[in-house]
């Protein structure tokens, strides 16, 4: 075979015009506006890239790794400055071992996701087909734990994940709720392991139709997160609003079979903000009986705004409330001088994101009200 007629060649070519293709439609006639809209898109297609050669150029279904998936320097598909995701590739005719021992997070779980009929790969088109969270895990008096993932459940297992034939994926979720974020953290760590139950063999040298198999996975990924991916603001979903600073009511929407890496137990509330440069956006309501809850602003990719040295979320630990354990929260261009500011970095537009999991009780909608910026700076 000659060096042209390489399978891998094939699909390193197929990834070289998906960027270009990308490229073309960050600048093209769809251009997105705001000059750093596009430049946060170029961005955002080389963090999706970085976590599809970690993920699935690199992640191995015979010797699967948790690999961490988002950072404070790799954003992607909604990351939150309080959590900790992990990612897995699997088989759906395998047997894994996920074992570890529970931290201190106030949520924890275990999701399996199954690719999609049409080959895509990703955040946005691997449906969920089993789902485990720390309040139905099976723990030893030292908090450590054993999963078993298998297609039968093995007798005597204290927990089991079921595997279907189409299983591609397990997302490892740990959320805290501090002052400070987590995910920025350095010494912060999850205690978490996986391992096969049949033994693989010795790895072989890599091959062209294997790597090309792999190369076409990253292309996929990067696609599907994409070109390809739908805009949550076009879709129909019940927590999604598409009048700009107006939030509707959380809604729990994870449900096994939705077409996403998120969990089952999230309520969600979702909308854009639009400010200009002498508007405040007024966040007003109360926190609901939960595991965990924090509003976090993301710029149009999805990707949430700097959060290593500058308050772009909130959470129960760093937001102040009133003595009937009520928020004001003020999303603003600059610091205003009151409490629980949001930054936006400067961004005239951008998304406010609410996740409540497992909420308990009614969720209130929060009031959205925008108001000039010297209103709130004059107290």
């Amino acid at each position: 075979m000659t060096r042209n007629a390489l399978e891998t060649r094939a699909a390193f070519d197929s990834l070289i015009d998906t960027l270009r293709e990308i490229s073309g439609h960050l600048t093209g006639p769809a251009e997105l506006g705001e000059e750093v809209d596009v430049v946060e898109g170029f961005r955002n297609a080389l963090h999706l890239l970085s976590v599809a050669t970690d993920c699935y150029l690199e992640g191995d279904p015979e010797r699967p790794e948790l690999v961490r998936i988002v950072s404070p320097t790799r954003k992607m598909m909604g990351d939150n400055p309080d959590a900790i995701y992990h990612f897995a590739r699997l088989r759906g005719d395998r047997r894994y071992r996920l074992f570890g021992k529970r931290g201190d997070s106030g949520y924890l779980s275990f999701t399996v996701h199954g690719r999609s009929d049409d080959g895509r790969l990703g955040a946005a088109a691997e449906s969920v087909l089993a789902d485990v969270n720390d309040r139905g895990l099976k723990l030893e008096p030292d908090g450590s734990f054993e999963v078993i993932l298998s297609a039968e459940k093995p007798a005597g297992a204290a927990n089991w994940i079921p595997l279907a034939t189409n299983a591609a994926s397990l997302v490892v979720r740990n959320y805290w709720e501090r002052e400070a974020s987590t995910a920025a953290d350095p010494s912060a760590e999850v205690e978490i392991s996986i391992e096969p139950l049949d033994d693989p063999g010795t790895r072989l040298p890599l091959d062209d139709a294997r790597f090309a198999e792999r190369l076409r996975d990253v292309v996929a990924y990067l696609r599907g997160t994409t070109l390809d991916m739908v805009e949550m603001s076009t879709l129909p979903l019940p927590f999604v609003s598409r009048t700009p600073n107006e939030l509707p009511t959380p809604v729990v929407f994870g449900r096994a079979g939705s077409d996403s890496w998120g969990a089952v137990d999230i309520a969600y509330s979702m909308a854009p903000y639009r400010l200009e440069d002498d508007e405040a956006l007024l966040l007003e309501g109360s926190f609901p009986a939960c595991a965990y809850a924090s509003v976090v602003l993301w710029n149009r990719h999805m990707q949430c705004f700097e959060y290593r040295d500058r308050p772009t979320w909130r959470n129960r630990a760093n937001t102040e409330v009133d003595a009937d354990g009520r928020f004001r929260m003020v999303i603003a261009h600059r610091d205003p001088g009151v409490a629980n500011w949001l930054d936006t970095e400067g961004h005239r537009d951008g998304t406010i994101f609410w996740r409540f999991l497992l909420p308990e009780g009614e969720l209130e909608r929060p009031r959205c009200r925008v108001v000039p910026f010297a209103e709130i700076a004059s107290g």
